[in-house]
């Protein structure tokens, strides 16, 4: 099989690690109502479910993983004296017991878009340091999040076009003012985020509207990443900031956004040209932070500091980069760039198609957890990353039919 990028990090794993990817998949199939065989993953090549359940143990003092009743896997072991095999109980993690499956499992699959399912699942496993109840807790929270708080789906998929209507004149304004807009890459390929802070006044919106466009960025940046990039970076240019544009409740939201929901998705976070009163300020938002998300954040003072991190052909042309892009005057989107969501047959025919490769990557993984060979298992790694390939090309063929279109479709800046 031809080695991509997604083939590449995933052989980066271990064995330990595979088996812990093998965990959280399991936990989730089950939580969904998919039977699978965890015998082979606990007994492990043969070995009791003593032997196996100090295997895990020890995986758990690796990883730092505190020892609690909502574990892992609540393990009985029972060796029969003809059979020698281990007997286990499944025990659902206490995270996700107060989810519901069916609304979890489709938020999951909507969710992977462009990326893959495990390089989805390793953003929250990374974030959390391999620890499972933590990635765990992450991972189920940020499903109920998007399900039954933010609907981020319905922002994304109802894009720009949402604020027209009158009903969300701060949206609009936001959106009119050009607060944040992606604009090129860096020299590391992500795609920059240019947030301009001088434009922002609190009456100006509600604190929903300025989360709804802050979450419409975030996932339109989100659109943006391809493998081997998988994180953004954002300049927040603070040149013209005042204490009349200083407004603690967004920022606290973006915070909490980045660090919960959006684990490992930023790479480099620059806090350009900040005048003196913002220091203050920043006393009090760097204590908010992560202290991964503090290390990612670097301060420039002028257009030659970024230029050592971006090509000036990517920099706007007002912080004295080449990009032409238009921070001026922003353009509505006329309504016929949607004419390929009313195609309702064409979407029902993909959305067939995804439900089958869903269903197939989800049998694989099945297989993957339930083997005990190792020749096999890797097999069946592959076959999932061929399908993870499938699911990203449906959704990329999906995407016009289910998303009405942002200004960087209609540029070209954007390609799915």
């Amino acid at each position: 099989m031809t080695e991509d990028n997604y083939a590449f990090r995933v052989k980066t794993l271990n064995e330990e690690q595979l088996q812990f990817l093998k965990i959280v998949w399991l936990h989730l199939l089950k939580f969904w109502g998919i039977k699978v065989d965890e015998r082979p993953l606990l007994n492990d090549s043969g070995c009791s479910g003593r032997k196996r359940a100090t295997s895990l143990a020890a995986h758990e003092l690796k990883t730092n993983r505190p020892r609690s009743r909502s574990t892992i896997f609540k393990i009985h072991s029972s060796v029969e004296e003809n059979e020698g095999e281990g007997i286990s109980d499944f025990e659902l993690h206490e995270a996700l017991k107060n989810s519901n499956p069916d609304d979890t499992r489709e938020e999951f699959w909507n969710m992977i878009r462009a990326d893959f399912p495990d390089s989805l699942l390793l953003r929250f496993i990374r974030a959390r340091k391999w620890d499972l109840n933590k990635s765990m807790t992450m991972i189920s929270n940020t499903l109920d999040w998007r399900v039954n708080d933010s609907k981020v789906d319905k922002i994304i998929y109802e894009g720009e076009r949402a604020a027209y209507d009158g009903t969300m004149p701060g949206f609009y304004k936001n959106l009119e003012l050009q607060k944040a807009v992606i604009c090129g890459k860096d020299k590391e390929g992500r795609p920059i985020v240019c947030v301009r802070p001088k434009l922002h006044h609190s009456k100006d919106q509600s604190l929903e509207e300025m989360q709804r466009y802050s979450l419409l960025i975030i996932e339109q940046a989100r659109l943006f990443l391809k493998d081997p990039v998988d994180t953004a970076t954002v300049i927040f240019d603070l040149s013209g900031f005042s204490m009349s544009n200083m407004d603690y409740a967004p920022v606290q939201f973006l915070i909490s956004c980045f660090e919960a929901h959006y684990p490992e998705c930023l790479g480099k976070l620059y806090i350009h040209k900040a005048p003196w009163i913002f220091s203050p300020i920043w006393k009090i938002i760097r204590k908010w932070l992560d202290p991964v998300v503090a290390s990612k954040i670097v301060f420039t003072k002028s257009s030659n500091d970024l230029k050592e991190f971006i090509a000036c052909d990517q920099l706007p042309e007002y912080l004295e980069g080449s990009n032409p892009i238009n921070l001026d005057t922003y353009q509505e989107i006329a309504a016929d760039h949607d004419n390929q969501m009313e195609d309702v047959d064409t979407k029902n025919r993909l959305l067939s198609e995804r439900e089958l490769i869903i269903k197939q990557f989800v049998d694989t993984t099945i297989k993957w957890i339930e083997s005990s060979n190792a020749t096999e298992s890797q097999n069946l790694l592959y076959s999932r990353i061929a399908l993870g390939r499938q699911l990203t090309a449906n959704y990329c063929e999906l995407d016009p039919y289910i998303r009405s279109r942002s200004r960087y479709d209609i540029d070209g800046s954007l390609v799915v």
